[in-house]
């Protein structure tokens, strides 16, 4: 029998848009407490945006409240009773990569079953908010022998709906919080963006949203978290947030993604108390796995059409959720980044028929400054296994060379075919060529066209 077919068309004299950089990503190329350093990737792929949360993880006494303002009970305005040192290093590594950064003021979520030790509601919210404002001021402002960093994003907390692991209080006492700190924050300085609530709970948060509109807080942008199954799930939940955003009237507040991954088939099994370890083995090797590399490469090509401003995966950093092993070496998933970034080359965005996440398959397309044209074709789960492109529009005269790289289980984006197109373009924006490939999912395949 015959594999199921599909044909897609690609228009390259029609324009549409440009490929946006949402291939931001969690933590920054410091790892096992600095003795791993993975710069040269992160420069390579060229992370738009790091989010900084669960620092601790790659560095210990980094990036959290307390690991910067140990004592509580110490005076906030005396510089001596700051901690920056380890903090300053670690944002400065991910700014040497040209990443931006969005800095998360609070705590790093905690698994300890005996006690949970930072993730508590602070005794003084007032004071908790002079604390981020000062270390704004030592990021921005060069306060106790800071810097010029202009970081612009400041997120208050992470995830309070998941409790105890990374909130002890009540979701009020985070909107109360957030109303604190977020007027404190723009009232120092009305130029930075505000955010949260990091919802995860898979619908809005519309009693936050309802806190902050008739509290007066700001929010110039909302967060939200989501590990999927499939990338349909994001496109719905895109939509969700967005649309209870303009709902309660923030039509102008931007839309984060800033934690997303695949979520592996056992689900959040391997996160039991029990911690079988071959649960959390399998789930590992899924994430950076065919599976993960596939669903992470049409993710990156569903969310160019989603109503979403900023996106951070979840994480860069080594094994379980990164795009690298424990050894620093590359995973599966970490192509789906390298071909994305590869298609921002060719950033002007062309049109492409069919462009629907529900196929299973995503395509992008796209033109560089100069003649060249690239492609990215990922089959996460489509039945159709064999696809036709119909390229026309082309920008050039005369014909093309065509190279095809493909993932799949035995490949990492290996270049697997090359062949010249007939020269048969008479002039530009005319002709039209068809280009083939047998894909079975979970595979993604990115070309590139260049004129004979």
């Amino acid at each position: 029998m015959p594999l199921p077919h599909a044909q897609l068309e690609i228009d390259f004299s029609v324009a549409s848009g440009v490929i946006r950089p949402l291939h931001g990503v969690n933590l920054g190329p410091l790892m096992m407490n600095g003795w791993l350093d993975v710069s040269a990737i992160y420069k390579e792929l060229a992370f738009p945006l790091t989010r900084l949360h669960d620092c601790p993880y790659a560095v210990p006494e980094t990036v959290d409240v307390h690991s910067i303002f140990p004592i509580f009970d110490a005076d906030p305005q005396d510089p001596k009773n700051y901690r920056f040192a380890m903090t300053d290093d670690y944002i400065q590594s991910i700014l040497d990569t040209g990443s931006q950064i969005v800095y998360r003021l609070g705590e790093t979520i905690e698994h300890y079953t005996r006690r949970r030790y930072h993730v508590h509601p602070p005794a003084d919210f007032a004071k908790w908010a002079a604390i981020c404002v000062n270390i704004i001021r030592h990021y921005n402002q060069g306060w106790n022998n800071g810097f010029h960093h202009n970081i612009r994003y400041w997120e208050i907390w992470n995830e309070p709906m998941v409790q105890p692991q990374c909130w002890t209080g009540t979701m009020q006492q985070y909107y109360d919080l957030y109303e604190v700190a977020a007027k404190a924050i723009k009232a120092f300085d009305p130029t930075l963006m505000v955010g949260g609530p990091t919802e995860c709970s898979g619908v809005p948060e519309r009693a936050f949203l309802e806190h902050c509109r008739k509290s007066g807080a700001p929010l110039d942008f909302y967060s939200w978290h989501v590990y999927a199954r499939d990338p349909i799930q994001i496109v719905e939940l895109a939509r969700q947030h967005r649309d209870a955003l303009n709902t309660a009237g923030y039509t102008q507040t931007e839309s984060h993604l800033n934690e997303w991954n695949l979520l592996p088939t056992e689900g959040w099994q391997f996160n039991s108390p029990e911690k079988n370890p071959d649960c959390i083995r399998r789930a590992c090797e899924e994430i950076g796995g065919i599976t993960g590399a596939a669903f992470d490469a049409a993710t990156l090509i569903t969310m160019q059409d989603l109503p979403i401003d900023v996106a951070n995966f979840y994480w860069m950093r080594d094994s379980f959720w990164g795009i690298l092993d424990q050894y620093g070496a590359k995973r599966k998933n970490y192509y789906a980044f390298k071909a994305f970034r590869a298609m921002l080359d060719t950033a002007q965005r062309v049109k492409t028929t069919p462009n629907d996440a529900a196929t299973g398959y995503a395509l992008l397309a796209g033109l560089g400054q100069g003649a060249s044209a690239g492609v990215l074709l990922a089959n996460f789960r489509a039945r159709e296994a064999n696809f036709t492109l119909t390229c026309k529009g082309w920008p050039w005269q005369g014909g093309a060379v065509c190279r095809q790289y493909l993932l799949d289980y035995d490949r990492n984006l290996t270049l697997v075919d090359e062949h010249h197109l007939e020269d048969c373009f008479e002039s530009p924006w005319e002709g039209n060529a068809t280009l083939n490939l047998c894909m079975p999912a979970p595979a993604f395949c990115y070309m590139t066209l260049t004129p004979t």
